[in-house]
């Protein structure tokens, strides 16, 4: 019981934490804010995490739970088909939804960290290979892809993912925007069906 109640107590904790992140920016918020947010005193937030290094290490962990979600969608359809619908994947992975289930400049701010911590790295490190790890185990599930490289076919597609998201939050222009996502998505969509094509 005790556990449960620290556990639900870190995740409203967390989760004030990345609003304000949201709101004022990662690099302005305090302890003493977050307290503030939540009607808490700070002196109960420390008692969870006693200090913002920690609070960032929770919330690269909120990432991974939030970014997850963005498969679910594809992993229901195996349930009922076991073949791969490269479109519905490549939607997926290149939907605006990823921002609304954790926003880019909150993910960015912690990404900083890396260069200064070792341990936050690490963090950001298993956080990535958890994403790829789960892409692979779709990949998996392809009849098609099941006895194919997987491994190397979701690395190839992480690389195109997260050089397009660096570099489309940098483009405002919808029209752009849409001509360099649609190269992108074309681009994971080639790497699928070449993959489906092609023997070991």
């Amino acid at each position: 019981m005790k556990s449960s109640i620290r556990t639900v107590r870190k995740k409203e904790i967390i989760e004030g934490f990345y609003e304000l992140c949201k709101r004022e920016g990662l690099e302005n918020v305090s302890i003493a804010k977050i307290g503030k947010q939540l009607g808490m005193p700070p002196s109960l937030i420390m008692h969870y995490f006693s200090n913002k290094r920690l609070l960032v290490l929770g919330l690269i962990d909120h990432i991974l739970h939030q970014y997850q979600l963005i498969y679910k969608p594809i992993l229901l359809k195996f349930e009922k088909d076991s073949s791969l619908d490269p479109n519905l994947l490549v939607d997926r992975l290149f939907s605006r939804e990823w921002n609304l289930l954790f926003d880019d400049g909150v993910f960015f701010s912690c990404y900083a960290f890396i260069f200064r911590d070792s341990t936050i790295r690490n963090e950001y490190k298993k956080l990535h290979l958890r994403l790829r790890s789960t892409l692979k185990t779709i990949l998996d599930k392809d009849k098609n892809l099941s006895q194919k490289n997987t491994d190397l076919l979701a690395e190839k597609i992480f690389v195109v993912i997260e050089g397009a998201y660096y570099y489309l939050s940098m483009i405002d222009e919808p029209k752009e925007y849409q001509r360099k996502l649609d190269i992108f998505k074309n681009q994971v969509l080639e790497l699928i069906q070449m993959k489906q094509k092609t023997e070991n």
